[in-house]
């Protein structure tokens, strides 16, 4: 009896050898191919990640590499617009900082020199600036968001000056982060014509300003012949 019991201890401890060693096998196999279709995706799928800008956000923001979705451009922009347009003695050297920041090279050039003479203008006159968004418009086709709305100047012993005031912007991504790769302000209401979204034959060229920022936050521009 006691060699009998001896066997049935044996066969049963092989028993659960082998379906220990089948768990670990199917345990690995399961693991492998996981790590294997994890790799996968991040071999050939950029990855999604979402940014917030510094506006109330009420739709979803998605970034994938360079590309990012009309929400993206249009939040980034509206708290653009309000970090430039509303500007005073105390604030104006923070707003040209992050301004500058978010800037591309190119554009950083272009304005340097007119930040540095509004922010004399700003010290010597005390002059208050305040901008109140009444609408935002982007279009996908020309990668411009507009944004306009009631700009308010104010001047010690003086009656608010206030105007219809446009905003445009070309918002552009660069590791996740907002670059402006095209900044233009005027009086009044967005340019209608610029508004409208061409038909193909009557595609308009782009000027040279606009060449040069498309090209400094990476883009590739090619002749159409």
């Amino acid at each position: 009896m006691g060699i009998l019991n001896n066997a049935d201890d044996i066969k049963k401890s092989l028993v659960d050898a082998v379906t220990t060693r089948n768990v670990i096998i199917l345990s690995n196999l399961l693991l492998s191919t996981g790590v294997m279709i994890f790799a996968f995706k991040f071999a050939f799928f950029e990855p999604a990640v979402a940014v917030l800008p510094n506006a109330p956000v009420t739709e979803v923001i998605e970034v994938r590499g360079t590309w990012a979705n009309a929400s993206f451009k249009k939040g980034h922009a509206i708290a653009f617009a309000e970090l430039i347009g509303n500007i005073s003695k105390n604030n104006i050297n923070f707003v040209k900082e992050r301004f500058l920041s978010a800037a591309t090279p190119n554009l950083r050039e272009q304005f340097q020199d007119e930040i540095d003479r509004q922010i004399a203008i700003i010290n010597a006159r005390k002059l208050q600036q305040r901008f109140t968004i009444d609408d935002v418009y982007f279009d996908e086709y020309q990668d411009v968001v507009w944004i306009w709305g009631g700009r308010e100047i104010t001047l010690p012993g003086q009656a608010p000056m206030i105007k219809t005031w446009t905003y445009e912007f070309r918002i552009a991504v660069a590791s996740g982060m907002p670059k402006i790769s095209y900044f233009k302000q005027y009086p009044g209401k967005p340019n209608t014509r610029q508004r409208v979204v061409p038909a193909a034959e009557t595609i308009p060229d782009l000027t040279e300003e606009m060449r040069e920022g498309l090209k400094e936050s990476g883009s590739e521009v090619k002749e159409i012949q």
